[in-house]
């Protein structure tokens, strides 16, 4: 069977709508994709409750946690955590407060509650780990275009698992001697330079490919200026050019 992973969701609606389409239409082709993965659902983009309501409903959709998500479930119960963001990343505290504010009550309880930060699951004979960054730190990221030594000190922490799929905003393949990292770039926003992709996986063989989509961008931006969330002529540069 294969798996599909999206990550970096970022709240953005239309990106997550096509992403799933295209996935759909894999399937249609003849693809055996029995589980779609995201890793990364909520941040700058404008539709925190919509996203909630599709996701939560969603048959074969499993979610973890990203970094904005953890920030978000906490953000009602941790004044640390409040001041110490508004102190170090005052933008990335007003994007976790809007969220917070604008997803509603049941989004919140089912992010606290239902999304782990971190995903293990078995398929076949080969176990996959699924989290934003490395393992057991919800905060830290897994970087592209590292040594080999950088990805197998990972893998080294979790060596019963044949592939750990990490979310990130640029797409990569790292090989190791105790498994495989892979990063299926983010379809909500993007590193500066790369289109929007997920990635399918091949649960027996743990082949891995890449599929590029795009999606309406002008209907976020002008969702952007229609709910005006903190500074969102940034999110509009982030939108169109990456970060």
């Amino acid at each position: 069977m294969k798996l599909a992973v999206l990550s970096n969701v970022h709240g953005n609606l239309k990106a997550l709508v096509e992403a799933l389409s295209e996935i759909e239409k894999l399937k249609e082709n003849g693809k055996n994709i029995e589980k779609t993965i995201i890793i990364g659902i909520f941040g700058f983009m404008p539709y925190p409750k919509e996203v909630f309501k599709l996701l939560s409903n969603a048959q074969n959709i499993l979610c973890v946690r990203g970094k904005i998500d953890h920030l978000i479930a906490k953000w009602s119960e941790d004044d640390e955590i409040k001041e110490e963001l508004r102190e170090e990343d005052p933008f990335l505290a007003n994007i976790v407060e809007w969220n917070w504010e604008n997803m509603g009550r049941d989004a919140r309880k089912w992010l606290r509650n239902e999304v782990p930060a971190l995903l293990f699951e078995k398929f076949g004979d080969n176990e996959f780990g699924f989290s934003y960054g490395k393992p057991f730190d919800i905060h830290s990221e897994v970087l592209p275009k590292m040594p080999l030594s950088y990805y197998e000190s990972i893998m080294a922490s979790i060596k019963k698992y044949e592939m750990l799929v990490v979310a990130g905003y640029e797409p990569f393949v790292a090989e190791t001697v105790f498994g495989k990292i892979a990063c299926p770039g983010g379809i909500g926003v993007q590193k500066k330079g790369f289109k929007p992709s997920f990635l399918i996986v091949d649960t027996a063989t743990l082949d891995v490919s890449f599929y590029e989509f795009e999606y309406p961008r002008k209907e976020v931006e002008d969702r952007l200026k229609e709910l005006k969330p903190p500074e969102y002529s940034k999110l509009i540069d982030i939108l169109y050019h990456g970060i």
